[in-house]
């Protein structure tokens, strides 16, 4: 073996003799020795035992040296012949060796052999072929192979190497002995078989066929086809030569029109190889022998020439032979073509490739050929060549108009009938041929070519467009030639699509100068008509074809001048501008016509065949989104036809429930296109809004609560990885980029438009995005379902978001800092829409605990920080303080980390530290401040609101008396808050400049104003997270951290104050059993303890653990009143059902007709039974929608985890009933949970009311003058506007509590600050920049208690007189529950006059008509239509009236789509027209409010939303002691400085219908409360001006211990003509000895006999005074019910049913509040024995009945009962009898004639002293008469219907979840409801003229 050294010694050699090649003088011994010695050492291989110098088993150095080597046989030496004998060993034992040598006989040349000239080299290789031929022959005599041709087992025995040295080279085969051995075809199997030898290149034309087929089938078996040019050996290229000269030779007969430019090469001398050979003559042999040879030579030989002759001039030269060869030579140059492609005409002239086509094209045997297709053949190989034909040309100047040439033989010579059955393969061919072209044409590299291809399509667009739709080509044989000829049809019409969308897109780019020019649009105008002219109604493949083309422009609708007007001047600029939107046209003009005929011309089964074609449904879906009418309209009129679909919407619920993969494609694809697009455009506001339109409908379709399809697991194929499931989370990220892509471009389109255009389908897109935002849990659910995941199944864990849901919120994260843009909108409305879908994004964030991006949030707290500074008049944001707030309150859920980790103890300067340790006594504050550590308190969620606090812990502080948490805002009065009394002192928010964004500066106006606002704010790297610090902040007084702090507090405190978490009254009352019998609830646990209600609280803790189960108690009560109501039941089924912690969410649907104004409330509770009655739920509306298949309504079950119960399943029949409206409930429950956060939370826990200020006498002398008030009232008046927190007036009954409110009122709005109003350059101020109007908020318990105040300021009472300065009231309030007086005031009713004085146009009860009036012709043209087909089935064999009625089909069809498309025009119509109404009404109802000085409302109502963003400087309570005191707390939650409560307590209390509830004084007002612990500090009204003085002295006397004095005169003022009447006066009690009272079927009681009594004194009263008109001036009253019946139906018997209408009969509950001239009572109680007397001993109520009668009281009552059974009762009757007014009667005693006096009234003396007025200090002291422990000697519970002492129920029931209802009795018309005509209202008796005065003095 050869060293190491010796290898590298070696290299160097060779090296050096490669680079720097020797000849044979300068190769010494020095150079060759080595090289010798190491080849010569090379051992054999292992395997074989031979030597391998050349093949690939050899090292390289060994070849290289072996190589190297080869000139040793110009040498003569021993070892020279050792040489000799190794490499003949190699030869003989390896092929590849033997192939390799002639390898490197070439590759040598220019190395090794580089020395030598090609003379000697050529003579070195002929000696040496010799030698290899010796070598050879050796082999042939050693196996015994002579001339003789060779046996096989001679073949047998010569080895595989020598066979394959006989074909490898030349001139070994040239011998005649080696070429019979060859001759004998010898095995090959062992040969190489990469490239063949050059002798099987000879061997392909041998004159033996078998030769020749031995030789192919070795040829084809080689793997390196075309073989590299490095084996293209020496030998390879003489047979090449040889080849030429056979085909010279073999002459052919030439075509008659042989072309001079094609003539065959000629060879000037054979090869000897040809001489040895014997070769075939047959011409197309030697041709089938070429195209194989050129098979394998590499491409640069094909182009080489060799003496004159090259590969390619061969070929074409012989292209007019007409011999059977011709085919041959066709397919040879069919392979150069494909092979070298343009190479092909290298070297010649621009002619030359159209001399080539004339000379095929001219050739009979190509004529032959195509004559000869046979029906089978699809792709003859002969028509194939016209396409690399022409790709060869594709770089040449010649390529149209060979194209042409090419096409018009195709399409018009190759279609001569001749040709028979070609024709269809050729025009098969030709459209394969020009489609492959048309879409190479949309390459930049044959972009050149396009219009030349466009030019042949043009041309021949007929013949194409025939074969592709026409009916003379619709047979079987043209069945293929069709579908391409349809498929070049519509790659030609994509073309233009892409041509229109291309210049689309330049031409934005050149209206932003971008482009320098704008190109023309130019399309195939003809082929498009021509096209929608051809289709054949029956043409199903067709229609398809035809609409996947139009569908990919269906986003496109025309270009819009105005955004394209800054270019239009522009040279050619108009003309490219008219050519894109006339091509747009062109594409669509006959589209509608087209399709429409074909949905109407077919049936039903026809076309639903017709959407299972492949993408069909797909383009149909497309096509319905676009915003161009016809393309919708011929989709509708598919759907329509197919499904039976008339809307859009029905058209979208009918594709996706039936086609639904395909559909949710189309959706997709849309999306996917409009996300493209849009941005890219200079405007896309057609294409979006239309994109809202479909996107509302399709969520609709999908997620609806009732037939939603995602509901349906079925339908949503879970398992199925392209299911509707699978494609849900895909359809929502595209639908929240769209939204995006419209919220950030929208702005930039908007110029383009008019504002209202814009600010229509602006609102829709914001309502689409609530839509799409309501919706998300059911896509989640569905997408979670696809994903594998585990959903979950069941409540009773915090619900965790999916990997489905958190990916959507995530999509939602760009959406909102566009959406942020625009709530800088001026428009109202958008501005109202924005701000409501803001809320919605946010709260999905908060609630799924998905922080919302930070640029988001960077955006929506600029807003905040804007609102929140001072300005000097450039408004920075459109937000109201409202909206501010509400923004604050949102964004405080998503804190920074960094900052909730910081709590600041303190806050001080250094200038005021020390002042800020003194204790001074503080104002209230308007700034919402706590006075200790801030405690973050989280947000209770719904499943830790428990009944249960047992574990609860006081978080809240002590707050001060009515500190104000707010700081000031932008529109808002400048207010400078003093600082408070204790804690830290709150600096006040400071401006900051550290924002530079460009949309905080200056006014922005209109929607286009937003295009300026692109940029986003800046926003700081979040810093790293703090630890929890105790920081006293010195010299910080601008901290923004601290402001920031606060602010979010703020907000945090707002939204627990405005709205806390109520689902704790939820969870309780939908736990309960309705079947559950008892006064008390069902308890699922332990039962809360009852406590009673104390006259002070420890803390919120302990006030909530007291008036929670109190509150449970009285909604218990009003359930099981209700069960005595009948309602209406009705019939509802289950849809779908989704649980979210222990609720469960049901969607119902009531398919039957219910009563026209029955409906479900958001607060209404419901009763689901199972009709069997075996089961049943509680259940609260969460929405109601009624629709025209019927009700749909979502209810939310309670359902606990424990409970194994999973509530109502799915498809199940329930019965529905109401039970009661939460209304009420819910804003006590909520006033109860937000208390901790109200101004007088400290009052309410500890109650603390002021002293009474000192007042200068003057001041209360013209107070008295300027309001017409006596003194008390005038002491009350400015008392009450000069204390702080609460101010309590108590009224009793006459005393003038309205005036003193109007008073009140009055005085306020004369002294309070007018509204601030934001000037700006430039422009005039509008009422968006005036601040609000400071307001009062005026309550009452009643709807009849408010109106009356209402009414009197609504007719300028200020005081006890009308007064000429008007001010603004507006009553809050459902129309039904208030009262004639006050429906000019109302809020819906100033609404609808500001409507109708703008002349807004309210179009809905119009259109509603024409919808329906063409719902009724579509239902008719429907019928008519299935008419016609049904009598089509029957007919047989009538061939006309068949035909007569397809006609007519085909009309109703046609028709049927006109109307569908005007029902979706008016339906969308409608829903904008509602919209804006809707619109208009908001703004209208907020100036409204914002402008008024007087918000009227219920209590209930003062917590309705509607006012929730006003603030209030004062709030009036009137009737406060009849509020029970949770109601009492709902207006308190707004900021107010003061609460001044109006009442009297010595009348009844507020009403409760749990008796359980009153033993623990849940009926006790926050008046009485309150007054409890100052009594002193309670204003008296002490001066009555009702009652006649022998009325009031009993009331003075006996409830307020003589402190009710008579006003001036009050005897003369009330006299009446029967107070002369012996039988009648001012004051009268009847003893009614027979009487007997009876219970009654309500458990109530009466007592027939003082019925009786009442009739004939009242007929006696009308008889005697039949002159007097009594008329709506006689009230009839009972402590009872039953007695109230009673005496309506005997006055009835008497008088008849009028008598209803002129006398007013109630309950003295119901009568509170009201007075009459004439009050008859009925005591009711008589009996033997009788020892109580039930209600009648309550002293509050027996002061209401004794204090109603203005001139006249009778007493009806059985004196010996009632003073054996009442102290009270007794004292009345004592002192009925000393004043001598007492009487004993029977039913004769109003019979019996007496003497009745003149008609003429006398006043009578007062039998008290005279009037003398208040003096001024005096009656500062006056107190309430008794306190409670003294006053109220016997309290029974005052409830409407309580169990008295003897255990009946008596009084009126509110109907269910009214606490303090509007009964019958308290309605102004007075007499019950009767069904007949409404009679008059009842007139507000009016004080005559003197009663109003200030009593004089009496003259001395």
């Amino acid at each position: 073996m050869t060293s190491g050294g010796d290898v590298d010694q070696i290299k160097g050699i060779l090296a050096s003799v490669r680079d720097t090649p020797l000849s044979t003088s300068t190769a010494t011994d020095e150079v060759l020795a080595p090289v010798y010695t190491y080849l010569m050492t090379v051992p054999s291989n292992s395997s074989d035992k031979c030597y391998h110098w050349f093949c690939s088993r050899a090292d390289p150095l060994t070849v290289d040296a072996s190589t190297f080597l080869l000139r040793l046989f110009a040498y003569d030496s021993p070892q020279v012949e050792k040489w000799k004998a190794r490499l003949r060993t190699c030869l003989a034992g390896c092929c590849e060796c033997v192939k390799t040598l002639a390898e490197v006989k070439v590759s040598s040349r220019p190395t090794y052999f580089g020395a030598f000239s090609d003379q000697v080299v050529k003579g070195f290789y002929s000696n040496f072929d010799e030698w290899e031929l010796s070598l050879v022959k050796d082999a042939l005599t050693k196996a015994g192979i002579n001339s003789a041709p060779a046996g096989a087992d001679a073949l047998r025995k010569l080895p595989p190497a020598v066979l394959y040295h006989m074909v490898s080279n030349l001139r070994i085969l040239r011998d005649p002995t080696v070429m019979n051995v060859i001759r004998c075809r010898p095995s090959t199997s062992s040969w190489p078989k990469d490239v063949p030898p050059p002798g099987f290149l000879i061997l392909l034309f041998d004159e033996s066929k078998e030769v020749r087929q031995w030789a192919r089938s070795f040829i084809s078996s080689c793997t390196e086809v075309p073989m590299p040019e490095a084996r293209f050996v020496t030998g390879h290229e003489i047979t090449l030569h040889a080849i030429f000269n056979l085909l010279t030779r073999a002459k052919g007969e030439a075509s008659s029109s042989r072309s001079t430019a094609l003539t065959v090469p000629t060879v000037e001398s054979a090869p000897e190889v040809l001489r040895s050979v014997m070769v075939t003559s047959d011409p197309r042999e030697l041709w089938i022998g070429y195209s194989q040879v050129l098979r394998l030579l590499p491409n640069e030989v094909l182009l080489k020439t060799y003496n004159g002759v090259d590969c390619r001039r061969m070929v074409i030269g012989h292209l007019h032979d007409v011999g059977p060869q011709f085919m041959d030579v066709l397919r040879c140059l069919l392979f150069l073509l494909k092979r070298l492609g343009s190479q092909l005409w290298k070297g010649e002239g621009p002619e030359y490739p159209q001399v080539v086509f004339d000379a095929i094209k001219d050739n009979p045997s190509f004529t032959k050929l195509v004559e000869g297709i046979e029906p089978s053949e699809e792709r003859p190989w002969f028509l194939t060549w016209f396409g690399e034909y022409l790709t060869s040309l594709k770089d040449t100047p010649v390529f149209g108009d060979v194209l042409a040439k090419v096409t018009d033989l195709l399409c018009e010579e190759l279609q001569h009938e001749r040709f028979r059955e070609g024709r269809s393969t050729v025009m098969l061919m030709t459209a394969r041929l020009l489609a492959s072209l048309l879409r190479k044409a949309q390459t930049d590299e044959w972009s050149c070519h396009r219009a030349a291809i466009s030019g042949v399509l043009d041309i021949h667009s007929d013949t194409f467009v025939a074969v592709a739709f026409g009916c003379q080509y619709a047979d079987e044989k043209w069945k293929s030639a069709r579908n391409v000829a349809r498929e070049l049809v519509v790659a030609s019409l994509k073309g233009d699509i892409r041509e229109i969308t291309g210049a689309v897109f330049r031409s934005c780019e050149f209206l932003a100068g971008v482009a320098n020019e704008f190109p023309v649009c130019a399309i195939r105008e003809q082929l498009w008509r021509k096209t929608y002219e051809s289709l054949q109604t029956n043409d199903s493949d067709g229609a398809a074809a035809i609409l996947g083309v139009v569908a990919q422009l269906s986003h496109l609708d025309v270009l819009n001048k105005l955004a394209y007007k800054l270019v239009l001047s522009k040279p050619d600029a108009r003309l490219a501008f008219d050519g894109i939107n006339r091509s747009l046209s062109a594409t669509r003009e006959g589209f509608v016509d087209t399709i429409s005929k074909f949905a109407n011309y077919n049936q039903q089964k026809f076309i639903r065949d017709f959407f299972q074609q492949q993408g069909v449904a797909k383009d149909v879906m497309t096509l319905m989104f676009s915003p161009i009418d016809g393309l919708q309209t011929a989709a509708k009129a598919l759907v329509g036809q197919a499904f039976d679909a008339d809307t859009r919407l029905d058209c979208f619920r009918a594709l996706l429930s039936n086609l639904p993969d395909p559909s949710f494609a189309g959706i997709l694809g849309f999306l996917e296109e409009f996300i493209r697009y849009a941005p890219l455009v200079t405007e896309a506001c057609s294409l979006s809004k239309s994109l809202v339109q479909c996107l509302t409908d399709v969520i609709e379709v999908l997620c609806s609560g009732l037939d939603g399809l995602l509901l349906s697991n079925k339908y949503l194929r879970s398992e199925d990885p392209q299911g509707p499931a699978a494609q849900l989370p895909r359809i929502w990220t595209l639908m929240t980029q769209s939204i995006t892509v419209i919220f950030k471009r929208t702005p930039l389109w908007a110029e383009y438009f008019e504002i209202p255009d814009m600010t229509v389908w602006m609102r829709d897109a914001l309502i689409f995005g609530r839509d799409m935002l309501a919706q998300w849990r059911v896509i989640e659910r569905a997408g979670v379902l696809a994903s594998g995941e585990e959903p979950p199944l069941r409540a009773g864990k915090s619900p965790k978001l999916s990997r489905v849901g958190k990916r959507m919120m995530t999509d939602l994260q760009p959406f909102l800092p566009e959406l942020a843009r625009w709530l800088r909108l001026s428009d109202e409305e958008l501005l109202h829409q924005s701000f409501a879908l803001v809320q919605t994004l946010l709260e999905c964030f908060r609630t799924t605990g998905v922080p919302p991006s930070e640029a988001g949030l960077a955006k929506l707290n600029k807003h905040v920080e804007d609102g929140r500074k001072q300005t000097d008049g450039a408004i920075k944001t459109r937000l109201d303080a409202g909206r501010i707030s509400k923004l604050e309150t949102a964004l405080a859920s998503f804190g920074e980390d960094n900052e909730d980790d910081v709590v600041f103890v303190s806050m001080t300067t250094t200038n005021n530290r020390a002042s800020a340790t003194r204790s001074t006594e503080s104002k209230p504050m308007k700034q919402e401040t706590s006075t200790a550590p801030v405690i973050r308190r989280p947000q209770v969620s719904e499943k830790q609101a428990r009944i249960d606090r047992k574990d609860a812990k006081s978080e809240v502080p002590v707050l001060p008396t009515f500190r104000r948490a707010e700081p000031t805002l932008v529109s808002g009065p400048s207010r400078k808050p003093s600082a408070p009394q204790d804690g830290p002192e709150i600096l006040p928010p400071v401006s900051s400049s550290s924002d530079s964004d460009s949309d905080a500066g200056g006014p922005v106006r209109g929607l286009a104003a937003l295009g300026k606002l692109q940029k986003s704010p800046k926003i700081q790297k979040p810093a790293e997270r703090r630890q929890v610090k105790m920081m006293d902040v010195t010299n910080q007084a601008k901290s923004a951290t601290m402001e920031r702090l606060s602010r979010r507090d703020d907000a945090r405190r707002r939204a627990l104050r405005l709205k806390p978490d109520i689902s704790g009254l939820h969870r309780a009352l939908l736990s309960w059993d309705y079947d559950h019998t008892g006064q008390e609830p069902p308890s699922r646990g332990e039962e809360p303890r009852l406590l009673h209600v104390p006259d002070k609280f420890v803390d919120h803790r302990h006030y909530l653990s007291v008036f929670e189960p109190l509150l449970l108690l009285e909604c218990w009560a009003q359930i099981v009143n209700s069960k005595e109501e009948v309602t209406p039941t009705l019939e509802c089924k289950i849809g779908s059902k989704q649980f979210t912690d222990d609720f469960v969410d049901l969607e119902a649907s009531i398919s039957e007709a219910v009563q026209k104004d029955w409906r479900l409330s958001e607060t209404d509770v419901v009763l689901l039974r199972q009709p069997d009655g075996k089961k049943s739920y509680l259940a609260k509306t969460q929405s109601y929608r009624q629709t025209v298949a019927g009700i749909q309504v979502t209810l939310r079950c309670f359902v606990p985890v424990n409970a194994g119960d999973q509530g109502p399943q799915i498809n199940t029949t329930w019965n529905l009933k109401k039970v009661l409206s939460l209304s009420t409930l819910h804003r006590e429950y909520a006033a109860l949970m937000g208390l901790p956060y109200y101004d007088s939370f400290a009052t309410v826990m500890q109650p603390r009311l002021s002293a009474h200020p000192h007042l200068d006498h003057l001041e209360v002398q013209q107070t008295m003058s300027n309001y017409r008030v006596n003194e008390p009232q005038a002491r009350a008046i400015l008392s009450s506007l000069r204390t702080e927190g609460f101010a309590l007036i108590q009224g009793p009954p006459g005393t003038g509590k309205t005036s003193t409110i109007c008073g009140l009122v009055e005085a306020f709005l004369l002294k309070r600050r007018s509204p601030s109003t934001s000037i700006h350059v430039g422009r005039s101020s509008t009422q968006a920049d005036k601040g609000p109007v400071q307001k009062v908020l005026l309550c009452a318990p009643s709807n009849a208690a408010i109106d009356e105040v209402a009414s009197r300021l609504k007719e300028g009472y200020r005081g006890t007189h009308k007064r000429g300065v008007p001010i603004k009231v507006v009553r809050i309030g459902h129309d039904r529950s208030l009262d004639v007086s006050v429906m000019d005031i109302s809020l819906d009713y100033l609404v609808e006059q500001k409507i109708n004085s703008d002349s807004v146009k309210d179009s809905s009860k119009s259109t509603g008509n024409d919808i329906a009036t063409l719902r009724q012709e579509i239902d008719a043209v429907k019928r008519a239509k299935q008419a016609k087909v049904e009598e089509l089935v029957t007919i047989q064999n009538n061939t006309s009236r068949t035909a007569a009625l397809e006609e007519e089909i085909k009309k109703l069809n046609s028709r049927r789509m006109v109307l569908t498309q005007q029902f979706d025009r008016l339906k969308d119509k409608q829903k904008s027209d509602n919209r804006t109404l809707d619109a208009i009404r908001r703004r209208y109802r907020m100036e409204i409010l914002q402008e008024a000085d007087v918000i009227c409302a219920t209590l209930a109502g003062s917590g309705h939303d509607s006012i929730e963003q006003l603030e209030f400087e004062m709030i009036i309570i009137d009737e406060a002691a009849q509020a029970i005191e949770l109601s009492s707390l709902i207006p308190l939650k707004f900021r107010s400085s003061r609460c001044i409560m109006v009442g009297d307590p010595q009348q009844l209390p507020p009403t409760v219908l749990s008796q359980e509830a009153c033993k623990f004084q849940y009926n006790q007002s926050l008046f009485v409360r309150l007054q409890k612990h100052r009594p002193d500090a309670v204003h008296l009204l002490s001066i009555q001006y009702r009652m006649h003085p022998e009325i009031s002295q009993l009331p003075s006397h006996l409830f307020y211990q003589r402190r009710l004095l008579d006003g001036p005169d009050m005897a003369r003022e009330t006299a009446k003509a029967w107070h002369s009447h012996p039988k009648f006066g001012p004051y009268r009690f009847f003893n009614v000895n027979r009487g007997q009272e009876q219970e009654t079927p309500g458990h109530s009681l009466k007592n027939p006999t003082e019925a009786q009594f009442a009739v004939a004194l009242y007929a006696r009263l009308r008889k005697d005074y039949a002159a007097t008109d009594l008329d709506f001036r006689v009230g009839v009253v009972s402590m009872y019910r039953g007695q109230v019946n009673e005496l309506q139906r005997t006055f009835e018997r008497r008088f008849g049913d009028d008598i209803r209408g002129k006398i007013h009969f109630n309950t003295v509950d119901g009568f509170q509040g009201q007075e009459k001239d004439i009050i008859i009572l009925s005591c009711v109680r008589a009996g033997p024995g009788l020892q109580t007397v039930g209600f009648l001993a309550d002293v509050r109520r027996m002061n209401v009945a004794l204090t109603r009668a203005k001139s006249s009281l009778f007493i009806l009552g059985n004196a010996p009962t009632l003073e054996r059974s009442n102290q009270d009762w007794r004292e009345i009757v004592r002192n009925a009898r000393s004043r001598g007014v007492l009487t004993d009667v029977d039913l004769s005693y109003f019979t019996e004639p007496s003497v009745v006096p003149p008609a003429h009234v006398k006043a009578q003396p007062h039998s008290t002293k005279p009037f003398k007025p208040p003096s001024g200090p005096a009656r500062d002291t006056l107190v309430t008469p008794q306190s409670l422990a003294e006053s109220v000697r016997a309290k029974p519970p005052s409830i409407r219907r309580p169990s008295g002492p003897d255990g009946r129920k008596d009084a009126p029931v509110p109907k269910a979840g009214q606490k303090r209802p509007i009964a019958p009795e308290d309605r102004s018309s007075g007499a019950p409801s009767t069904g007949k005509p409404n009679l008059p209202p009842l007139k507000r008796p009016r004080k005559e003229k003197a009663s109003i005065f200030i009593p004089k003095k009496n003259k001395s």
